[in-house]
């Protein structure tokens, strides 16, 4: 009988036993979440999600203590590199302080954590590590946060210029460049400016500039300039930037952002017309003077001109009148030149100074575009020559009149003393 009790006891021990260690928990038991040291820190959310370049990011976990002792300090540490910035106000580092461990799930701590993305940050997956201490070492986990920048970006469209083949020594080329958002956000108060290369000038006071307003997802606007391009200038590829400045519409900081894209400006080979020489017969012109204006115009560009000719723009205070004011010169290759001849009269009240007449020089390319050419050719108007046989009659007029004079009174004295 006593044995039999026994036998009971100790089987009833075994069983307590056994089942006291199915209750508590296992260390190589799977837990949701990571575990480490018995520590739970399971990833609850990201605010938002997809993260946005430029704007702050909430990230929370949950952490649940399943330590059999009391933690007299429960540390946690983030890292969290490029493109998160701790720039919201938070720290890395947080201390929950003492915590007791617990069975149920359902009892928890909120770890939350603040960061900035930075406002370059592209599109995709990018890792931040977690590790925490319960004074037994560090335990650490990477969680992925996703990315996808809600932003304006913008790329450069097509380019079309008027005229639609830019030469040297065009005034107010007019440049119209396709401003494309690409990015997944509207861009507000968009201005873009030109930033010139060696051998172009803004035509007047902010024709570099053009302001656009709102450029929406997937949109397009024209930015329109004009510029001036140098007489001397060469063919080829000319680097230009866009330097656009926007805000962002969905920018919580309401921040002025800045992009800087690049323009290529082509200049293409052309004829070049110029005035090479200029002179009179007679050389010197004179008040009611007839004479003859010889001009030598020369291609001193890269490509032949067809249908060369010249053609005089006078002013009506200018003291010029011509039989003719224009005259053909031809086709010129390049470095040939042609000569114009002009018949002309100059008033006899003409003053004695220099004068700016102002020629067109004409051309077809080989593409059969005009070109146009505008130059200045300086005139000067000397004085005439004094006559100096008018000169001489009054003075001999005035002697000639004293003898006759003196002659009579020597004549009629003498009779009246008979």
């Amino acid at each position: 009988m006593n044995s039999r009790i026994l036998k009971q006891v100790m089987v009833s021990c075994i069983l307590v036993i056994f089942l006291s260690t199915i209750a508590g928990p296992v260390l190589g038991a799977p837990i949701v979440g990571v575990q480490g040291n018995r520590i739970k820190a399971s990833f609850m959310s990201q605010i938002p999600d997809p993260a946005d370049a430029g704007n702050d990011l909430d990230l929370r976990w949950q952490v649940v203590n399943t330590m059999s002792s009391p933690i007299d300090n429960l540390n946690f540490h983030l890292d969290a590199g490029y493109p998160f910035l701790f720039e919201a106000g938070d720290s890395p580092d947080k201390d929950l302080g003492p915590s007791s461990g617990t069975n149920d799930n359902q009892v928890f701590y909120v770890l939350h954590y603040k960061l900035r993305v930075a406002d370059n940050a592209l599109k995709g997956t990018y890792n931040v590590t977690l590790s925490w201490n319960t004074g037994e070492g560090w335990t650490r986990k990477e969680f992925p946060i996703y990315i996808d920048p809600k932003r304006a970006d913008f790329v450069v469209g097509a380019l079309v210029t008027s005229p639609e083949k830019l030469i040297a020594d065009t005034k107010e080329a007019k440049l119209s460049v396709d401003i494309n958002n690409i990015g997944k956000g509207n861009a507000d108060n968009v201005k873009v400016k030109l930033l010139l290369a060696q051998g172009f000038n803004s035509s007047y006071s902010y024709s570099d500039e053009d302001s656009l307003g709102m450029i929406v997802n997937g949109g397009s606007k024209t930015a329109t300039f004009y510029t001036d391009i140098d007489e001397n200038i060469k063919s080829g590829n000319f680097n230009a930037s866009l330097l656009i400045t926007y805000k962002d519409e969905n920018d919580e900081n309401n921040t002025y952002r800045s992009r800087t894209l690049e323009l290529d400006i082509p200049i293409k080979p052309a004829p070049y017309l110029i005035v090479e020489s200029v002179t009179t017969v007679p050389e010197s012109l004179k008040p009611g003077d007839k004479a003859e204006l010889h001009i030598k115009v020369k291609n001193t560009g890269n490509k032949k001109a067809e249908s060369v000719s010249l053609r005089v723009f006078k002013d009506a205070s200018q003291p010029f009148e011509f039989d003719q004011k224009s005259d053909f010169v031809g086709k010129l290759e390049p470095g040939d030149s042609g000569d114009v001849v002009l018949g002309m009269t100059i008033d006899a009240k003409a003053a004695d100074k220099k004068y700016l007449l102002d020629v067109e020089l004409r051309g077809i390319d080989e593409s059969n575009n005009v070109v146009i050419f505008s130059r200045t050719l300086p005139l000067t108007v000397n004085p005439a020559k004094k006559d100096t046989y008018s000169n001489l009659v009054i003075p001999i007029g005035v002697v000639v009149i004293g003898i006759v004079a003196g002659v009579y009174y020597l004549k009629n004295g003498k009779r009246k003393i008979l």
